[in-house]
């Protein structure tokens, strides 16, 4: 196993995948149409620009990953709200 910028990269049976964290996820998704943090185990994704912005992927994969959604302004802009959901 070795860590490379934040990322850890595993190989099992000659297959190798790359496992990140939900904030790594979320930068891939929103590029620049949007900034997002970590906070709490969670994410907060400022929403930069809603007309490009990725919403329906946002959310599905928030969901997917078992995080609580919520939505909020902050500074007159959209943002998103995640953190796990407690079993």
């Amino acid at each position: 196993m070795r860590e490379a910028n934040g990322l850890e990269e595993k190989t099992k049976q000659d297959k190798s995948y790359t496992i990140c964290s939900p904030e790594i996820m979320m930068d891939l998704l929103i590029g620049d149409t949007g900034e997002c943090v970590t906070e709490y185990g969670g994410v907060v994704i400022r929403i930069l620009n809603p007309a490009r912005f990725p919403w329906e992927h946002v959310f599905r994969t928030l969901l997917k990953l078992n995080h609580e959604v919520y939505i909020d302004e902050r500074d007159d802009f959209l943002v998103i709200i995640s953190k796990p959901k407690v079993d």
